[in-house]
């Protein structure tokens, strides 16, 4: 009888989880930083050498970034990161999570908002619509008229790049609820905008594309900012999929 009462009061014991130390998420991180910024190179050198072929003398401090390179380049960043990640994690429980933070981040996150701005654009250059301009010719009078001639295009950028967001993620919640048969809810919160700095230099890019001194600073700092997009995706792991 005493034997009985031990073994029923021995605690079972629990193995640690070798994939959940600081080590190994250390390792998966830098594994997943560094194939989203291989891909995002490996995307502007291919959207740079379509550019060349067409104008031999641009130099990539020059080059500007219509709406599919900067497809181009999220794809290189969400595939390198799910690559690097998938590659250093070896803990299977988190590759469904990855898969889907992908289509999330690529679908959601720049599909939507980028389809929606470029339809945007090119209604607003077939209408030809601007807002009435100021008829004066004094110094303030010029610079309201300057930013009167380019609110149309700042409301259609910032509409289709948060609005798109927003729709892209509902989108992708139901679709990929049906794809991995698990009721998962991902939510672009008011706090997240803050942090999409790939969004905001997209703004940039695509408002101001036309100014060489612009074009010069977005061609170095937009392909970087989407790092942070390919790195969530191989960092992802099961327990953060259920936040």
């Amino acid at each position: 009888m005493n034997v009985l009462n031990s073994i029923l009061a021995e605690k079972p014991k629990i193995k640690a989880n070798p994939y959940n130390t600081k080590e190994y998420r250390k390792k998966v991180n830098a594994a997943s930083i560094a194939g989203s910024a291989i891909g995002i190179a490996g995307a502007v050198a291919g959207v740079y050498a379509m550019a060349k072929k067409g104008n031999p003398a641009l130099s990539l401090k020059n080059l500007s970034y219509e709406e599919k390179d900067v497809l181009l380049i999220g794809a290189g960043s969400v595939l390198g990161g799910l690559t690097g990640g998938l590659l250093a994690d070896k803990d299977k429980n988190n590759i469904k999570p990855k898969l889907r933070e992908a289509t999330q981040q690529f679908v959601g996150n720049m599909v939507f908002p980028i389809g929606l701005l470029a339809a945007g654009n090119k209604i607003l250059d077939k209408t030809g619509f601007q807002l009435p301009q100021i008829p004066a010719n004094f110094k303030y009078a010029k610079a309201a008229n300057g930013i009167l001639s380019v609110l149309p295009k700042i409301a259609v950028t910032v509409g289709a790049l948060f609005g798109g967001m927003n729709i892209g993620n509902k989108v992708m919640n139901k679709v990929n609820n049906t794809i991995f048969k698990e009721e998962v809810k991902h939510e672009v919160e008011p706090e997240d905008f803050l942090v999409h700095a790939d969004d905001l230099c997209l703004a940039a890019n695509m408002l101001l594309k036309d100014a060489k001194s612009v074009s010069a600073i977005t061609s170095k700092v937009l392909p970087a900012t989407f790092i942070v997009a390919g790195s969530k995706v191989g960092m992802q792991t099961a327990e953060e999929s259920k936040v």
